[in-house]
């Protein structure tokens, strides 16, 4: 059971920690680094998640980040930019996988 509280504790801090650099990267345009998303994707891997399991907190972030009082020109760059983050964050999990 310690162990299923210790993994749900290292989700919510992922998540939260997701959250915040996909908000920093969408906020500072196309020249934002992509390092702190590989970071999160190394995370995750550490802690043992699989690439559904980083889309679902990608998801839950998108939900959170993009609002339907945006535009929706803007709606679509910034999930359309979500999607180079998310590529990125997945691709140390990817790799150990060949």
């Amino acid at each position: 059971m310690n162990s299923a509280k210790s993994m749900k504790r290292k989700l919510t801090g992922l998540s939260r920690r997701y959250v915040a650099a996909l908000r920093s990267y969408l906020k500072r345009g196309p020249r934002a680094s992509l390092q702190p998303a590989q970071r999160l994707g190394r995370r995750a891997m550490t802690i043992g998640l699989e690439t559904l399991d980083l889309a679902r907190i990608h998801e839950q972030a998108l939900i959170a980040l993009v609002l339907p009082s945006d535009s929706p020109g803007a709606r679509d760059t910034m999930v359309r930019r979500a999607g180079i983050f998310f590529a990125e964050a997945i691709t140390p999990i990817e790799k150990s996988h060949r």
